[in-house]
């Protein structure tokens, strides 16, 4: 059976393709250097470090080794004993430098011929060229410069002769071009709307807006960090088991009850391990995470360093005295979390000196303290929510989250530009049923002045 050739249409005018040219190794090197010795990376030394090795693993055809266990070990300076499951600290590097890849090339080098890009969840670079825009085509001038053209056809003619004639096609061609252009933009700009943290992020309140937004929308990578509490198993027994006021390794050797448990039960050794969290702080990270609605990364506080400290925009949760980062971070502040009260460093009128946490378990009136204040690097914040027991943890998030509870704790310090303070701490009463906060409400404030 014989195929049949379909003619071509009358007026229709192929175009060749333009092919981007290969990317040579040399100009991808090249690429990799700009970026590195940038104003944006200029002082990110470990994200310099980050991209430099995933880089040159992809120039020596290494791309397949790049895994978060070898980023974890290689460039973060983890332990060979290293859990990426339990430390996150690669998946939040990459997604700063995604950012601060962005930022790069929005800002400061929008024209730069190479670009380099990481795909969400990989870690192998990938090396784009910048198509140049294809040069403009001058319409030629009418025949009769002098003579009007008539813009409708003759009476009697048929409509397809519009297509005839040396400027109707190529302004078909440029009105074609021109409106794909326009859908491409408008589809641009659609999806990045979709991607920016500050258009998809809607306050419930000005309250709620006023506390978030310089967490919410920012280049900084937001990164919740949790207690995790300290539990020994024990071997003989396969019993894991925890003393509350022991929460170093090193309280160990003077807890009686663990001391006693150890005889009772003939155990010579009990093995530390930080592999559980409280339901507290498991509320608490989901009550955040669905508020914020934006990535963040969660990481406990034992795998928190100083350079998570640095780069990112800190949410932390727990006890403040049981890690240095926080202590050194909160070694001013007007309100200290002493476990079983808050003590309150200069009263005012009318406030105590000691606010006590009930004794019991999962019920009665406790208290807990908010901290905002701006993080040691320009343009990241830091918010510390302390509190004692597991509870208090899921009261904190609740007194954030919930719009009509930020508006009792904000409205006290809205500034009138709208605006809160640079830094301040606010202390909160809760009352527990069942583990369940039933109220909460705010007692008082401090303003600090922003180190």
């Amino acid at each position: 059976m014989g195929v049949s050739r379909v003619p071509r249409p009358t007026g229709v005018v192929d175009y060749p393709t333009m092919a981007l040219e290969p990317i040579s190794a040399e100009e991808k090197r090249q690429a990799l250097e700009r970026v590195l010795g940038s104003r944006t990376f200029g002082r990110s030394e470990q994200l310099r470090s980050f991209l430099r090795y995933i880089c040159e693993a992809e120039f020596e055809g290494r791309a397949q080794q790049l895994n978060e266990y070898a980023l974890g070990v290689s460039v973060l300076g983890r332990p060979a004993n290293y859990s990426p499951a339990e430390d996150s600290c690669v998946r939040s590097r990459a997604y700063e430098l995604r950012n601060k890849l962005k930022s790069y090339y929005r800002a400061e080098a929008p024209s730069d011929p190479i670009q380099i890009h990481i795909d969400k969840g990989a870690y192998v670079p990938r090396f784009e060229r910048r198509a140049e825009p294809a040069p403009a085509e001058s319409v030629p001038p009418p025949a009769d410069a002098s003579a009007p053209e008539n813009v409708f056809p003759p009476s009697g003619t048929a409509v397809a002769a519009l297509g005839s004639g040396p400027r109707r096609p190529l302004l078909s061609i440029v009105a074609l071009g021109i409106a794909v252009l326009l859908a491409v933009v408008s589809a641009y700009f659609w999806w990045d709307s979709r991607k920016r943290p500050e258009l998809a992020w809607q306050p419930a309140s000005r309250e709620m807006e006023a506390l978030w937004r310089p967490f919410v929308v920012s280049d900084a990578p937001l990164l919740i960090s949790f207690e995790i509490r300290l539990f020994f198993f024990s071997p003989e027994t396969g019993l894991v088991v925890r003393h509350y006021l022991t929460n170093q390794v090193a309280e160990a050797a003077q807890s009686k009850p663990l001391q006693n448990f150890q005889q009772r039960m003939g155990e010579r050794e009990l093995r530390e391990t930080f592999d559980y969290a409280d339901f507290g702080a498991v509320h608490a990270a989901f009550l955040l995470g669905r508020a914020l609605n934006r990535d963040v990364s969660l990481k406990h506080s034992n795998s928190l360093g100083w350079e998570d400290v640095w780069n990112s925009n800190i949410i932390f949760i727990g006890k403040p005295n049981l890690h240095p980062t926080i202590v050194h971070v909160l070694q001013d502040a007007a309100f200290v979390d002493e476990t079983s009260f808050v003590r309150n460093l200069h009263p005012r009128p009318g406030e105590r000196a000691e606010y006590p946490n009930a004794e019991t378990h999962g019920s009665g009136v406790k208290y807990a303290v908010i901290t905002v204040r701006p993080g040691p690097q320009l343009g990241r914040r830091m918010m510390i929510l302390s509190g004692a027991g597991s509870e208090l943890e899921w009261a904190l998030a609740e007194s954030v989250t919930n719009p009509a509870r930020v508006r009792e704790i904000v409205s006290p310090l809205l500034l009138p530009s709208g605006e809160l303070p640079a830094a301040f701490q606010v202390l909160i009463q809760a009352t527990f049923e069942s583990n369940v906060p039933v109220k909460i409400r705010y007692v008082t404030h401090r303003v600090s002045k922003a180190p």
